[in-house]
Order: structure tokens, then C-alpha cells, then sequence
């Protein structure tokens, strides 16, 4: 993870350096602080933007209904 906002948490992309996510704070599990920086997430692909490289993510484990 690269750094923490209000609205969210901007992350690397393994194997995908020139990429930029987002998890935005909406995307958690209600009650849930945001992960601090340094810290491996799992994320699934919600949308991007092929002409800058930005992906929005949301937790893996909320996509699978945990």
C-alpha cells in the first residue's frame, strides 16, 4: 500500500508497475479501519482506465461475500 486518504487507499499492483489502484473506503466491510501502509491486500478489479493506468479495487473477500 502507497498511502492513506480519507477516501480511500492507494496501492501497487504487483507485476503491474506503471499501474495505480484505489480501494476506495466505500468498498469495506462496514466497522473496518483502513489497512496501514506497507500491509498486502487481496482486491478484486472493479474498473480502470486503460489511457492512465488507474484500476479501482474492492476487497477480495468482499467480492466473495465475506
Amino acid at each position: 500500500m502507497l498511502a492513506v486518504m480519507p477516501f480511500g487507499v492507494f496501492v501497487e499492483i504487483d507485476g503491474q508497475p506503471d499501474a495505480l489502484g484505489l480501494m476506495e473506503i466505500t468498498t469495506l466491510p462496514r466497522g473496518s479501519e483502513l489497512p496501514a501502509i506497507g500491509v498486502y491486500l487481496d482486491g478484486v478489479v472493479v474498473d480502470h482506465a486503460a489511457h492512465n493506468w488507474q484500476v479501482r479495487l474492492r476487497p477480495a473477500e468482499v467480492e466473495a461475500g465475506g
